[in-house]
């Protein structure tokens, strides 16, 4: 499990990466799948989708 901290400071870099070019869900999972535990990083993407952010 994760703080909600952890999931922020996740979040933001992920969200960081996506504002600065659009991108693909593929592209985020290539990035960052082996920096973020898969867990936190599946809420991030759930996030991420729901805020209409990636295509």
């Amino acid at each position: 499990m994760y703080s909600i901290e952890e999931f922020e400071k996740e979040k933001t870099k992920v969200m960081n990466y996506i504002m600065y070019k659009k991108r693909t869900i593929q592209e985020v999972k290539n990035k960052f799948c082996n920096t973020i535990q898969n867990d936190l990083f599946c809420d991030i993407i759930e996030y991420v989708k729901e805020a209409r952010v990636l295509k």
